[in-house]
């Protein structure tokens, strides 16, 4: 019989390290506050953009640029 060191169990066997359930719950945590966020930052974007179109506000993205485009009426001669 050979003596000496017993061999190491297969790697994954055995307890998880010490804190890696901890570090779980809180990466877990973590996670769920970023799509909380994120859902209610993008509902109050929609809602401010909602609120705007019913002004009738224009964003300056969608302004007429020039006499041709939709929405201005073009310039009269003189």
């Amino acid at each position: 019989m050979p003596t000496g060191r017993p061999t190491p169990p297969p790697r994954g066997a055995g307890p998880p390290p010490r804190g890696a359930g901890k570090f779980a719950a809180i990466a877990a945590v973590i996670v769920a506050m970023i799509i909380v966020v994120t859902f209610v930052g993008m509902n109050m974007q929609h809602a401010q953009t909602a609120k705007e179109q019913e002004s009738g506000q224009v964003k300056p993205a969608d302004a007429p640029m020039t006499e041709k485009d939709l929405g201005k009426l073009p310039a009269k001669p003189k």
